[in-house]
Protein backbone atom coordinates (compact mmCIF):
# COMPACT_ATOMS: atom_id res chain seq x y z
CA UNK A 1 0.00 0.00 0.00
CA UNK A 2 2.77 2.38 0.87
CA UNK A 3 4.49 1.67 -2.47
CA UNK A 4 1.29 2.46 -4.39
CA UNK A 5 0.83 5.79 -2.54
CA UNK A 6 4.43 6.65 -3.26
CA UNK A 7 3.98 6.00 -6.98
CA UNK A 8 0.76 8.11 -7.20
CA UNK A 9 2.45 10.99 -5.38
CA UNK A 10 5.38 10.81 -7.76
CA UNK A 11 3.02 10.96 -10.76
CA UNK A 12 1.15 14.03 -9.37
CA UNK A 13 4.42 15.81 -8.70
CA UNK A 14 5.58 15.09 -12.25
CA UNK A 15 2.37 16.50 -13.73
CA UNK A 16 2.66 19.70 -11.66
CA UNK A 17 6.27 20.10 -12.76
CA UNK A 18 5.24 19.79 -16.42
CA UNK A 19 2.61 22.52 -15.96
CA UNK A 20 5.14 24.87 -14.37
CA UNK A 21 7.65 24.21 -17.13
CA UNK A 22 5.01 24.96 -19.82
CA UNK A 23 4.12 28.22 -18.09
CA UNK A 24 7.76 29.27 -17.94
CA UNK A 25 8.23 28.44 -21.63
CA UNK A 26 5.09 30.46 -22.54
CA UNK A 27 6.22 33.47 -20.54
CA UNK A 28 9.70 33.30 -22.04
CA UNK A 29 8.60 32.81 -25.60
CA UNK A 30 4.91 33.17 -26.31
CA UNK A 31 3.92 35.71 -23.61
CA UNK A 32 6.08 38.61 -24.75
CA UNK A 33 5.38 37.77 -28.37
CA UNK A 34 1.70 38.47 -27.82
CA UNK A 35 2.54 42.21 -27.66
CA UNK A 36 4.44 42.39 -30.93
CA UNK A 37 3.83 39.41 -33.17
CA UNK A 38 0.07 40.05 -33.58
CA UNK A 39 0.36 43.84 -34.27
CA UNK A 40 -0.28 44.29 -38.00
CA UNK A 41 0.31 47.22 -40.36
CA UNK A 42 -3.43 47.70 -40.79
CA UNK A 43 -3.81 48.07 -37.02
CA UNK A 44 -1.08 50.73 -36.90
CA UNK A 45 -2.64 52.70 -39.78
CA UNK A 46 -5.95 52.80 -37.93
CA UNK A 47 -4.42 54.29 -34.74
CA UNK A 48 -5.21 57.98 -34.14
CA UNK A 49 -4.20 60.47 -31.46
CA UNK A 50 -7.52 61.89 -30.28
CA UNK A 51 -8.33 64.47 -27.59
CA UNK A 52 -9.01 62.79 -24.28
CA UNK A 53 -12.58 62.81 -23.07
CA UNK A 54 -13.92 64.99 -20.24
CA UNK A 55 -11.49 67.87 -20.71
CA UNK A 56 -12.04 71.54 -21.63
CA UNK A 57 -10.66 72.44 -25.05
CA UNK A 58 -9.79 76.04 -24.16
CA UNK A 59 -7.16 78.42 -25.45
CA UNK A 60 -3.95 78.53 -23.33
CA UNK A 61 -4.83 75.31 -21.47
CA UNK A 62 -3.00 71.95 -21.64
CA UNK A 63 -4.99 69.65 -23.91
CA UNK A 64 -4.21 65.92 -23.80
CA UNK A 65 -4.21 63.62 -26.85
CA UNK A 66 -3.96 59.87 -26.47
CA UNK A 67 -3.64 56.76 -28.62
CA UNK A 68 -3.72 53.03 -27.72
CA UNK A 69 -1.12 50.76 -29.34
CA UNK A 70 -2.11 47.11 -28.74
CA UNK A 71 0.16 44.11 -28.14
CA UNK A 72 3.20 46.32 -27.44
CA UNK A 73 5.14 47.05 -24.26
CA UNK A 74 6.26 50.63 -23.43
CA UNK A 75 9.90 49.56 -23.68
CA UNK A 76 9.35 48.47 -27.28
CA UNK A 77 8.24 51.99 -28.36
CA UNK A 78 10.42 55.06 -28.99
CA UNK A 79 8.63 58.39 -29.58
CA UNK A 80 10.38 61.17 -31.53
CA UNK A 81 10.11 64.81 -30.47
CA UNK A 82 6.78 66.16 -31.82
CA UNK A 83 6.76 68.91 -34.43
CA UNK A 84 5.20 72.26 -33.56
CA UNK A 85 2.99 74.52 -35.67
CA UNK A 86 1.84 78.15 -35.40
CA UNK A 87 -0.22 78.83 -32.26
CA UNK A 88 0.34 75.21 -31.02
CA UNK A 89 3.06 74.38 -28.47
CA UNK A 90 4.18 70.92 -27.36
CA UNK A 91 4.21 70.45 -23.57
CA UNK A 92 5.05 66.86 -22.58
CA UNK A 93 4.35 63.17 -23.33
CA UNK A 94 4.47 59.80 -21.62
CA UNK A 95 3.97 56.07 -22.30
CA UNK A 96 1.72 54.01 -20.03
CA UNK A 97 1.13 50.25 -20.10
CA UNK A 98 -2.61 49.70 -20.19
CA UNK A 99 -5.25 47.34 -21.61
CA UNK A 100 -2.91 44.77 -23.19
CA UNK A 101 -0.73 47.37 -24.87
CA UNK A 102 0.72 50.86 -24.49
CA UNK A 103 -1.14 54.15 -24.29
CA UNK A 104 0.72 57.21 -25.61
CA UNK A 105 -0.32 60.49 -23.94
CA UNK A 106 0.82 63.85 -25.29
CA UNK A 107 -0.09 67.40 -24.27
CA UNK A 108 -0.32 70.55 -26.41
CA UNK A 109 -1.32 74.16 -25.66
CA UNK A 110 -2.98 76.47 -28.23
CA UNK A 111 -2.66 80.26 -28.09
CA UNK A 112 -5.53 81.06 -30.46
CA UNK A 113 -9.00 79.65 -31.01
CA UNK A 114 -9.65 77.60 -34.12
CA UNK A 115 -9.60 74.07 -35.54
CA UNK A 116 -6.17 72.42 -35.68
CA UNK A 117 -4.75 69.26 -37.24
CA UNK A 118 -1.34 68.66 -35.69
CA UNK A 119 1.64 67.15 -37.63
CA UNK A 120 1.91 63.36 -37.53
CA UNK A 121 3.80 61.82 -34.61
CA UNK A 122 6.79 59.62 -35.55
CA UNK A 123 7.37 56.52 -33.38
CA UNK A 124 9.48 53.33 -33.57
CA UNK A 125 8.03 49.92 -32.65
CA UNK A 126 10.88 47.44 -32.33
CA UNK A 127 13.00 49.68 -34.58
CA UNK A 128 10.24 49.83 -37.19
CA UNK A 129 9.44 53.46 -38.07
CA UNK A 130 5.72 54.36 -37.95
CA UNK A 131 3.61 57.53 -38.16
CA UNK A 132 0.47 58.23 -36.14
CA UNK A 133 -1.92 60.94 -37.22
CA UNK A 134 -3.79 63.42 -34.99
CA UNK A 135 -7.53 63.87 -35.22
CA UNK A 136 -8.61 67.52 -35.72
CA UNK A 137 -9.37 69.47 -32.55
CA UNK A 138 -11.42 72.66 -32.17
CA UNK A 139 -10.15 75.03 -29.49
CA UNK A 140 -12.36 77.82 -28.13
CA UNK A 141 -11.88 80.70 -25.76
CA UNK A 142 -12.35 80.11 -22.07
CA UNK A 143 -15.82 81.41 -21.15
CA UNK A 144 -14.33 83.32 -18.23
CA UNK A 145 -12.20 85.32 -20.67
CA UNK A 146 -15.07 86.31 -23.01
CA UNK A 147 -16.84 89.64 -22.59
CA UNK A 148 -20.40 90.17 -23.87
CA UNK A 149 -20.71 91.95 -27.22
CA UNK A 150 -23.52 93.73 -29.07
CA UNK A 151 -24.51 92.85 -32.63
CA UNK A 152 -26.77 95.01 -34.84
CA UNK A 153 -28.61 92.84 -37.39
CA UNK A 154 -30.23 94.32 -40.52
CA UNK A 155 -31.45 92.75 -43.74
CA UNK A 156 -27.94 93.35 -45.13
CA UNK A 157 -26.02 91.49 -42.44
CA UNK A 158 -24.45 91.94 -39.02
CA UNK A 159 -22.70 95.19 -38.05
CA UNK A 160 -22.47 96.33 -41.69
CA UNK A 161 -22.56 100.00 -42.84
CA UNK A 162 -25.70 101.16 -44.63
CA UNK A 163 -26.61 103.68 -47.31
CA UNK A 164 -30.24 104.84 -47.32
CA UNK A 165 -32.36 107.75 -48.50
CA UNK A 166 -33.82 110.32 -46.14
CA UNK A 167 -37.26 109.09 -45.16
CA UNK A 168 -36.39 105.43 -45.81
CA UNK A 169 -37.10 103.08 -42.92
CA UNK A 170 -34.36 100.95 -41.39
CA UNK A 171 -35.52 97.82 -39.58
CA UNK A 172 -32.90 96.33 -37.28
CA UNK A 173 -32.51 94.03 -34.27
CA UNK A 174 -30.24 94.49 -31.28
CA UNK A 175 -28.66 91.21 -30.16
CA UNK A 176 -26.15 90.13 -27.53
CA UNK A 177 -23.51 87.43 -27.69
CA UNK A 178 -21.67 85.68 -24.82
CA UNK A 179 -24.00 86.97 -22.12
CA UNK A 180 -25.99 85.04 -19.53
CA UNK A 181 -28.17 87.85 -18.17
CA UNK A 182 -29.34 91.32 -19.24
CA UNK A 183 -29.37 93.95 -16.49
CA UNK A 184 -29.95 97.26 -18.31
CA UNK A 185 -31.12 98.25 -21.77
CA UNK A 186 -31.92 101.81 -22.80
CA UNK A 187 -31.17 104.23 -25.64
CA UNK A 188 -31.08 107.87 -26.68
CA UNK A 189 -33.54 109.01 -29.35
CA UNK A 190 -31.43 109.96 -32.39
CA UNK A 191 -31.69 113.54 -33.61
CA UNK A 192 -33.72 114.36 -36.75
CA UNK A 193 -35.17 110.86 -36.89
CA UNK A 194 -38.26 108.81 -36.29
CA UNK A 195 -37.38 106.05 -33.86
CA UNK A 196 -39.65 103.37 -32.47
CA UNK A 197 -39.22 100.12 -30.57
CA UNK A 198 -41.41 97.52 -32.29
CA UNK A 199 -40.72 94.37 -30.28
CA UNK A 200 -38.96 93.16 -27.14
CA UNK A 201 -37.69 89.65 -26.41
CA UNK A 202 -37.49 87.83 -23.11
CA UNK A 203 -33.84 87.41 -22.21
CA UNK A 204 -33.76 84.07 -20.43
CA UNK A 205 -30.76 83.27 -18.26
CA UNK A 206 -29.33 79.95 -19.41
CA UNK A 207 -26.99 78.30 -16.91
CA UNK A 208 -25.41 76.13 -19.60
CA UNK A 209 -23.85 79.21 -21.17
CA UNK A 210 -21.59 79.51 -18.12
CA UNK A 211 -19.78 76.29 -19.10
CA UNK A 212 -20.21 76.06 -22.85
CA UNK A 213 -19.12 78.84 -25.19
CA UNK A 214 -21.94 79.58 -27.60
CA UNK A 215 -21.75 82.06 -30.47
CA UNK A 216 -25.53 82.16 -30.82
CA UNK A 217 -27.13 85.59 -31.09
CA UNK A 218 -29.52 86.37 -28.25
CA UNK A 219 -32.22 88.81 -29.51
CA UNK A 220 -33.00 91.74 -27.23
CA UNK A 221 -35.27 94.12 -29.17
CA UNK A 222 -36.44 95.15 -32.66
CA UNK A 223 -36.48 98.78 -33.82
CA UNK A 224 -37.74 100.90 -36.71
CA UNK A 225 -35.58 103.92 -37.51
CA UNK A 226 -36.26 106.60 -40.15
CA UNK A 227 -33.45 109.15 -40.64
CA UNK A 228 -34.94 112.43 -41.86
CA UNK A 229 -31.84 114.49 -42.66
CA UNK A 230 -29.18 113.67 -45.22
CA UNK A 231 -25.57 113.30 -44.08
CA UNK A 232 -23.26 110.92 -42.22
CA UNK A 233 -24.36 109.37 -38.93
CA UNK A 234 -24.01 106.22 -36.86
CA UNK A 235 -26.54 103.81 -35.41
CA UNK A 236 -28.35 105.04 -32.27
CA UNK A 237 -26.38 104.61 -29.06
CA UNK A 238 -27.65 101.96 -26.66
CA UNK A 239 -26.77 101.64 -23.00
CA UNK A 240 -26.42 97.93 -22.23
CA UNK A 241 -25.26 96.21 -19.06
CA UNK A 242 -25.01 92.40 -19.00
CA UNK A 243 -23.55 89.55 -16.97
CA UNK A 244 -20.63 87.72 -18.61
CA UNK A 245 -19.75 84.02 -18.45
CA UNK A 246 -17.47 84.74 -15.50
CA UNK A 247 -20.36 86.32 -13.57
CA UNK A 248 -18.95 89.86 -13.84
CA UNK A 249 -21.09 92.90 -14.58
CA UNK A 250 -20.00 94.34 -17.93
CA UNK A 251 -20.84 97.52 -19.86
CA UNK A 252 -21.44 96.35 -23.43
CA UNK A 253 -20.03 98.56 -26.20
CA UNK A 254 -22.22 99.14 -29.25
CA UNK A 255 -20.26 98.94 -32.53
CA UNK A 256 -20.01 102.32 -34.36
CA UNK A 257 -21.83 101.35 -37.55
CA UNK A 258 -21.73 104.08 -40.19
CA UNK A 259 -24.97 105.11 -41.95
CA UNK A 260 -24.88 107.33 -45.05
CA UNK A 261 -28.19 109.14 -45.58
CA UNK A 262 -28.76 110.52 -49.08
CA UNK A 263 -31.24 113.21 -50.02
CA UNK A 264 -34.78 112.01 -50.67
CA UNK A 265 -35.32 110.85 -54.21
CA UNK A 266 -37.25 113.36 -56.36
CA UNK A 267 -39.95 112.29 -58.77
CA UNK A 268 -40.87 114.06 -61.99
CA UNK A 269 -44.54 113.24 -61.87
CA UNK A 270 -45.44 116.93 -61.85
CA UNK A 271 -43.57 117.53 -65.07
CA UNK A 272 -44.48 114.42 -67.05
CA UNK A 273 -48.16 113.87 -66.30
CA UNK A 274 -51.43 115.66 -66.84
CA UNK A 275 -53.44 117.49 -64.21
CA UNK A 276 -56.02 114.74 -64.06
CA UNK A 277 -53.43 111.99 -63.50
CA UNK A 278 -51.74 114.14 -60.84
CA UNK A 279 -55.00 114.44 -58.98
CA UNK A 280 -55.26 110.69 -58.42
CA UNK A 281 -51.53 109.91 -58.17
CA UNK A 282 -50.49 107.33 -55.56
CA UNK A 283 -48.19 109.88 -53.89
CA UNK A 284 -51.23 111.15 -52.02
CA UNK A 285 -51.52 107.82 -50.26
CA UNK A 286 -47.83 106.90 -49.85
CA UNK A 287 -45.81 110.15 -49.89
CA UNK A 288 -42.07 110.47 -49.51
CA UNK A 289 -40.83 112.18 -46.37
CA UNK A 290 -37.71 114.10 -45.45
CA UNK A 291 -36.48 116.26 -42.63
CA UNK A 292 -34.88 119.60 -43.38
CA UNK A 293 -32.48 121.54 -41.20
CA UNK A 294 -32.35 125.35 -40.85
CA UNK A 295 -35.97 125.93 -41.93
CA UNK A 296 -37.86 128.51 -39.89
CA UNK A 297 -41.50 128.78 -38.85
CA UNK A 298 -41.89 131.51 -41.53
CA UNK A 299 -40.76 129.03 -44.18
CA UNK A 300 -43.28 126.47 -42.91
CA UNK A 301 -46.05 129.10 -42.96
CA UNK A 302 -45.17 130.14 -46.53
CA UNK A 303 -45.22 126.52 -47.74
CA UNK A 304 -48.54 125.97 -45.96
CA UNK A 305 -50.05 129.00 -47.73
CA UNK A 306 -48.83 127.79 -51.12
CA UNK A 307 -50.20 124.29 -50.55
CA UNK A 308 -53.55 125.67 -49.36
CA UNK A 309 -53.69 127.82 -52.51
CA UNK A 310 -52.91 124.75 -54.64
CA UNK A 311 -55.59 122.71 -52.88
CA UNK A 312 -58.33 125.26 -53.59
CA UNK A 313 -57.20 126.09 -57.14
CA UNK A 314 -59.38 125.62 -60.19
CA UNK A 315 -58.28 127.23 -63.43
CA UNK A 316 -54.86 128.20 -62.07
CA UNK A 317 -54.08 124.80 -60.53
CA UNK A 318 -51.04 124.09 -62.72
CA UNK A 319 -49.59 127.57 -62.19
CA UNK A 320 -50.07 127.46 -58.40
CA UNK A 321 -48.58 123.97 -58.21
CA UNK A 322 -45.54 125.05 -60.20
CA UNK A 323 -45.04 128.00 -57.82
CA UNK A 324 -45.23 125.73 -54.77
CA UNK A 325 -42.86 123.18 -56.32
CA UNK A 326 -40.29 125.88 -57.02
CA UNK A 327 -40.52 127.25 -53.46
CA UNK A 328 -40.04 123.79 -51.91
CA UNK A 329 -37.24 122.93 -54.30
CA UNK A 330 -35.33 126.07 -53.27
CA UNK A 331 -35.63 124.95 -49.63
CA UNK A 332 -34.65 121.35 -50.30
CA UNK A 333 -38.14 119.96 -49.59
CA UNK A 334 -39.62 116.94 -51.44
CA UNK A 335 -41.90 118.50 -54.03
CA UNK A 336 -43.32 115.11 -55.12
CA UNK A 337 -46.05 115.40 -52.47
CA UNK A 338 -48.76 117.12 -54.48
CA UNK A 339 -51.95 118.42 -52.90
CA UNK A 340 -55.30 117.02 -53.98
CA UNK A 341 -57.27 119.81 -55.70
CA UNK A 342 -60.84 120.10 -54.41
CA UNK A 343 -62.00 120.96 -57.92
CA UNK A 344 -61.90 117.26 -58.75
CA UNK A 345 -64.66 116.62 -56.21
CA UNK A 346 -66.82 119.31 -57.83
CA UNK A 347 -66.13 117.99 -61.33
CA UNK A 348 -66.93 114.41 -60.24
CA UNK A 349 -70.18 115.61 -58.60
CA UNK A 350 -71.12 117.52 -61.77
CA UNK A 351 -70.41 114.40 -63.85
CA UNK A 352 -72.69 112.30 -61.62
CA UNK A 353 -75.50 114.86 -61.91
CA UNK A 354 -75.17 115.03 -65.71
CA UNK A 355 -75.24 111.24 -66.07
CA UNK A 356 -78.29 111.00 -63.76
CA UNK A 357 -80.18 113.55 -65.88
CA UNK A 358 -79.35 111.73 -69.12
CA UNK A 359 -80.22 108.38 -67.55
CA UNK A 360 -83.70 109.64 -66.53
CA UNK A 361 -84.16 111.21 -69.97
CA UNK A 362 -83.49 107.94 -71.81
CA UNK A 363 -85.65 105.96 -69.40
CA UNK A 364 -88.61 108.20 -70.14
CA UNK A 365 -87.94 107.91 -73.88
CA UNK A 366 -87.83 104.11 -73.40
CA UNK A 367 -84.40 103.78 -74.99
CA UNK A 368 -83.25 100.74 -73.09
CA UNK A 369 -79.84 100.29 -74.74
CA UNK A 370 -78.79 103.87 -74.06
CA UNK A 371 -80.16 103.67 -70.52
CA UNK A 372 -78.11 100.52 -69.81
CA UNK A 373 -74.95 102.19 -71.10
CA UNK A 374 -75.60 105.30 -69.03
CA UNK A 375 -76.25 103.09 -65.99
CA UNK A 376 -72.75 101.68 -66.29
CA UNK A 377 -71.33 105.18 -66.72
CA UNK A 378 -73.31 106.30 -63.66
CA UNK A 379 -71.82 103.56 -61.50
CA UNK A 380 -68.29 104.45 -62.64
CA UNK A 381 -68.85 108.15 -62.02
CA UNK A 382 -70.20 107.43 -58.53
CA UNK A 383 -67.10 105.38 -57.73
CA UNK A 384 -64.94 108.22 -59.04
CA UNK A 385 -66.84 110.75 -56.91
CA UNK A 386 -66.48 108.65 -53.75
CA UNK A 387 -62.76 108.14 -54.38
CA UNK A 388 -62.22 111.86 -54.99
CA UNK A 389 -64.27 112.73 -51.88
CA UNK A 390 -62.17 110.39 -49.69
CA UNK A 391 -58.91 111.90 -50.97
CA UNK A 392 -60.21 115.44 -50.72
CA UNK A 393 -61.37 115.12 -47.12
CA UNK A 394 -58.01 113.88 -45.85
CA UNK A 395 -56.41 116.57 -43.74
CA UNK A 396 -52.72 117.42 -43.90
CA UNK A 397 -50.40 119.86 -42.19
CA UNK A 398 -46.83 121.20 -42.17
CA UNK A 399 -44.68 120.83 -39.05
CA UNK A 400 -42.91 123.79 -37.52
CA UNK A 401 -40.57 121.59 -35.49
CA UNK A 402 -42.72 119.13 -33.56
CA UNK A 403 -42.25 116.46 -30.95
CA UNK A 404 -44.26 113.27 -31.33
CA UNK A 405 -45.73 111.84 -28.10
CA UNK A 406 -47.15 108.39 -27.46
CA UNK A 407 -50.23 109.87 -25.74
CA UNK A 408 -51.66 113.43 -25.67
CA UNK A 409 -49.94 114.36 -22.40
CA UNK A 410 -47.00 116.69 -21.74
CA UNK A 411 -45.38 114.21 -19.36
CA UNK A 412 -45.61 111.33 -21.85
CA UNK A 413 -42.43 109.91 -23.38
CA UNK A 414 -41.27 111.54 -26.62
CA UNK A 415 -41.24 109.01 -29.46
CA UNK A 416 -39.42 111.18 -32.01
CA UNK A 417 -38.90 114.69 -33.31
CA UNK A 418 -40.13 116.09 -36.65
CA UNK A 419 -37.94 118.85 -38.13
CA UNK A 420 -39.57 121.89 -39.62
CA UNK A 421 -41.11 121.48 -43.09
CA UNK A 422 -42.44 117.91 -42.96
CA UNK A 423 -45.90 117.22 -44.39
CA UNK A 424 -47.96 114.98 -42.09
CA UNK A 425 -51.49 113.62 -42.22
CA UNK A 426 -53.82 114.75 -39.44
CA UNK A 427 -55.98 111.79 -38.40
CA UNK A 428 -57.94 113.24 -35.48
CA UNK A 429 -57.98 115.94 -32.82
CA UNK A 430 -58.26 115.79 -29.05
CA UNK A 431 -58.33 119.16 -27.33
CA UNK A 432 -55.06 120.93 -28.11
CA UNK A 433 -53.52 117.82 -29.70
CA UNK A 434 -53.41 116.40 -33.22
CA UNK A 435 -53.03 112.67 -33.83
CA UNK A 436 -50.76 112.56 -36.89
CA UNK A 437 -49.45 109.91 -39.24
CA UNK A 438 -45.98 110.21 -40.71
CA UNK A 439 -45.42 107.34 -43.13
CA UNK A 440 -46.19 104.28 -40.99
CA UNK A 441 -45.51 106.03 -37.69
CA UNK A 442 -48.30 107.56 -35.65
CA UNK A 443 -48.34 109.78 -32.57
CA UNK A 444 -49.62 112.94 -30.91
CA UNK A 445 -48.36 116.49 -31.61
CA UNK A 446 -49.39 119.85 -30.17
CA UNK A 447 -51.89 121.57 -32.41
CA UNK A 448 -49.93 124.81 -32.36
CA UNK A 449 -46.90 123.04 -33.87
CA UNK A 450 -48.82 121.82 -36.96
CA UNK A 451 -50.02 124.29 -39.64
CA UNK A 452 -53.16 122.90 -41.29
CA UNK A 453 -53.35 122.96 -45.08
Amino acid sequence: MEKQRSKSGTKSFGRLLKVLLCGIVWLAAGGSGAFAQTLTTAMIQAIRLTPAENQDLYVNSDIKFEAQIPYTLPGQIDVSMPDEMPFASFKTLRKVEAEGGTRIEIWYSFSREGTYTLPTLTIKIKNSRRRIQFNPVTVVLNPKDIRPSCVIVTDRGQNVPLTVYAGQKIFFRVCLRHAIQLLQFSWDIPKDSLFEQTRTYEFTQIKQREKVVSNELIPVSDFEWTPLVSGEMTFPQFKITAISYSGDREEVTVPPIRVTVLKARDTKADQNSTLFLDAFDASYVEPDYVGIEDLTAEDALYITQLRTKEKHSFLLLYKNRKQRVQAEKERGLPYSQTEFALMWIYLAAALVCAVVVLFIFFIRRKKSAAAVGLGIVLICSLILFIYAFVLGTKKYGITTGSQVYSIPEYNAGVKSELPCGNRVQIISQSGNWYFIRFGETEGWCLKEEILSI
